[in-house]
């Protein structure tokens, strides 16, 4: 991976890293330091069993001659002012921490750790023997174990003692001020916890009726997320490398090599980040049949082959042969001739990998309609257009779509090329 890990180079790999750009983790590391620090006095205090996911996990590195050695030298290799995790054990219980609690909410920005599972991670991920570790099949099924349970574990009502009202609550006036929460539906702000059946149950919340109005003219082509448009390419072959989630990963592997591919090499790809805290569900940008539906589970925690000396999360390898977070593959064809087919790509990250798709394949599916959602973790996005397209966005020049730009769901959207 790298040379000798560093305070130094720590710093530069983490200002690079996908969810300190993507707003999910604070822009200076310290924030990180103190964070890792106190969920570590935590760990070191915590008298509860380890949850059945955890304990699995606990067994497999025990009993596995191929991962025990590897998790080992992990935590041998990160020098000690670097983390303050001491032991397996202490990790476990850390891991363990961190599943069986729902994220509180934090004002100020510069202290958010909404990924904390990759915050505990990360310094680890920097050291030699990571990569073999967290590629190995049966250590990445048991930690896709331990975040199911997490996930079950926001689903769950015991998650909702973050959305409350006081200033580390999710349902605050700041938290309320900064989230917008009066553009979303509210089940009964009267109600405890408003009426939300879990943590998930509020992270995957709905807009408002004619919040986001959709575009009536049916050659438009309207955004399916809310989010900032972090890259367009144009003329996409089937093998080039296209940067998802800090990673690069060839069109045809993110499509999965599946029937349709050939028809979108030499398309238009659009990337979009989701805001940390915003809108998670994702929504037909064509009027069209659902021609196929797919989700592809994929490794988790896993880091991209690197080149250089001191390689960053946007210097990746284009041969990289680490699998992509999970995703949804939901291909519409377009009843706009001119359109063709589009392929919504909703893509899930390390921290969860939860995509859950709503349509099914042969349904019609109008501008706007539901198709899916993230549940917590979920943040990015790809929108993949056939070859040969001449779509007709906004006659007037409106709704151009630029990179850094926020694009608000359902806004008309169009490329120069």
């Amino acid at each position: 991976m790298i040379g000798k890990l560093t305070p130094a180079v720590l710093d530069a790999q983490y200002a690079n890293s996908f969810g300190r750009i993507a707003g999910y983790l604070p822009k200076d590391r310290r924030a990180v330091d103190a964070w890792l620090a106190d969920l570590a006095g935590q760990a070191q205090d915590r008298k509860e069993e380890l949850s059945p996911a955890v304990a699995a996990l606990k067994q497999l590195i025990a009993t596995d001659k191929a991962i025990e050695p590897l998790v080992s030298g992990m935590l041998g290799q990160l020098p000690r002012q670097l983390q303050p995790v001491r032991g397996i054990d202490h990790l476990l219980v850390c891991v363990d921490q961190v599943i069986t609690t729902a994220p509180e909410f934090k004002a100020n920005p510069d202290e958010r750790i909404l990924f904390p599972l990759s915050a505990l991670f990360a310094p680890f991920t920097m050291t030699q023997v990571s990569a073999g570790l967290f590629r190995l099949p049966a250590f990445n099924t048991a930690l896709q174990n331990v975040l199911k349970a997490w996930c079950a574990f926001l689903d769950s009502p015991q998650s909702r003692n973050v959305l409350t009202e006081a200033s580390n609550g999710w349902l605050s006036a700041k938290a309320s001020e900064q989230n917008k929460l009066d553009e979303y539906e509210i089940p009964d702000r009267t109600a405890e916890h408003w009426g939300f059946a879990s943590f998930n149950d509020y992270f995957h919340r709905r807009f408002k009726a004619g919040a986001r109005p959709v575009a009536a003219d049916p050659r438009a082509v309207v955004a399916s997320v809310e989010g900032t448009v972090v890259r367009i390419e144009h003329n996409v072959g089937a093998g080039q490398g296209l940067p998802l989630k800090g990673q690069s990963f060839a069109l045809a592997d993110v499509l999965n090599h599946g029937p349709y591919t050939e028809q979108f090499t030499g398309g238009h790809v659009i990337h979009t980040v989701l805001s940390a805290t915003g809108y998670h569900r994702w929504h037909a940008p064509v009027d069209g049949v659902v021609r196929r539906v797919e989700t592809v589970p994929c490794q988790v925690f896993s880091v991209a082959e690197t080149t250089g000396v001191l390689p960053t999360a946007q210097q990746p390898s284009p041969s990289a042969e680490a699998a992509a977070s999970t995703r949804g593959l939901i291909y519409i064809e377009s009843t706009t001739p001119d359109i063709g087919m589009v392929c919504v790509v909703p893509i899930g990250n390390s921290e969860m990998s939860s995509v859950t798709i709503t349509v099914r394949e042969g349904q019609y599916v109008s501008k706007g309609d539901e198709l899916g959602y993230f549940s917590y973790g979920g943040s990015t996005h790809a929108l993949v257009f056939q070859r040969g397209n001449n779509p007709l966005f906004d006659a007037a020049g409106r709704g151009k779509l630029d990179e850094g730009k926020v694009a608000a769901l359902n806004t008309p959207v169009a490329w120069g090329s």
